[in-house]
């Protein structure tokens, strides 16, 4: 099993973890919120964002 990323590997590797630094909301973000009205925001984060799916195999 090879464990070195191709470059694509690499460059997915590089773009989901910059669309998670910038997107996952904070703990201000989430101050009030009761659980379901957060997993919304979240939801509604990955989905306008093309990350979300309704099954992912």
């Amino acid at each position: 099993m090879d464990f070195n990323d191709t470059p694509e590997e690499a460059a997915f590797r590089a773009e989901a973890r910059s669309w998670l630094e910038a997107n996952v909301p904070s703990r201000e973000e989430l101050a009030g919120l009761d659980e379901i009205a957060a997993s919304k925001l979240w939801q509604k984060r990955k989905y306008d964002a093309g990350w979300a799916c309704i099954r992912w195999p």
